[in-house]
């Protein structure tokens, strides 16, 4: 399925308006050091892989949408923009510091996806490098607030002045299905897509990085690194590769 939201240039035009500078770019970035490789997969629009090309040697960012990279490539030219899904990409490198931010691994709607995603991680990754990702916690239903009333929101964009923008969304199994929506506020005129993302439960995930060869060193329940709970909005995993010691 196309999803509009992010390959439809109507509608990525808004993406940079309604998602600005997360808390967890703050944290990601403090994993970063100055001589590093790092790896941004699912980079969206850009706007964190050019914060970072700052702090580290190079950057490789790729992005299944080539819309979203069309815009991230505005931002800087001394980042790597690739076109590439997160399950099948391949470099002839490996990298310091791997990661996905804003939840990317939730697009990967199959286990069969996620699994080719982590090994492909533990092929990219260094023996002494890092990985990290979030997912969000399915026991706090968090899409349950994903309702219009509950998620209206206003921004301003350049062309059309301000916007409003709110979601809906219905529930299969751990696959949800949610529409954005985007109108000229006091207009008639309106863009909507919709969506799909997984919601993955914490022992299948655990599972998964055991069958890719990956060590998870912590869980995190949020992005100020508190310890995971069942009560955690967040799963965000930090690891690194399994090294076997055949000594």
């Amino acid at each position: 399925m196309i999803d509009k939201l992010y390959q439809d240039s109507n509608l990525v035009q808004f993406y940079d308006y309604d998602n600005p500078w997360l808390e967890s770019y703050d944290v990601i970035s403090s994993f970063v050091n100055i001589d590093d490789s790092v790896l941004d997969i699912g980079c969206g629009t850009g706007t964190l892989a050019s914060e970072l090309i700052h702090r580290c040697k190079e950057i490789y960012a790729l992005d299944i949408s080539l819309e979203m990279l069309t815009i991230a490539k505005e931002k800087t030219s001394n980042v790597n923009w690739i076109h590439a899904s997160a399950s099948s990409f391949s470099f002839d490198k490996q990298f310091d510091f791997i990661f996905l931010s804003g939840h990317s691994f939730q697009t990967l709607l199959t286990e069969n996806d996620r699994l080719k995603l982590l090994k492909n991680i533990e092929n990219h990754l260094k023996d002494d490098g890092t990985f990290v990702f979030d997912s969000r916690n399915p026991l706090v239903k968090e899409w349950t607030t994903w309702g219009e009333k509950d998620s209206i929101r206003y921004f301003k964009h350049p062309n059309y002045g301000i916007i409003k923008a709110w979601n809906d969304w219905e529930a299969k199994g751990e696959i949800i299905t949610y529409q954005t929506f985007y109108e000229i506020l006091h207009s008639d005129k309106r863009w909507v897509a919709s969506s799909q993302i997984s919601f993955p439960k914490k022992e299948e995930i655990d599972s998964l990085l055991d069958q890719a060869g990956l060590s998870v060193k912590h869980v995190y329940g949020d992005w100020q690194l508190n310890p995971y709970t069942d009560k955690s909005d967040e799963m965000i995993f930090v690891g690194s590769k399994r090294i076997i010691n055949l000594e």
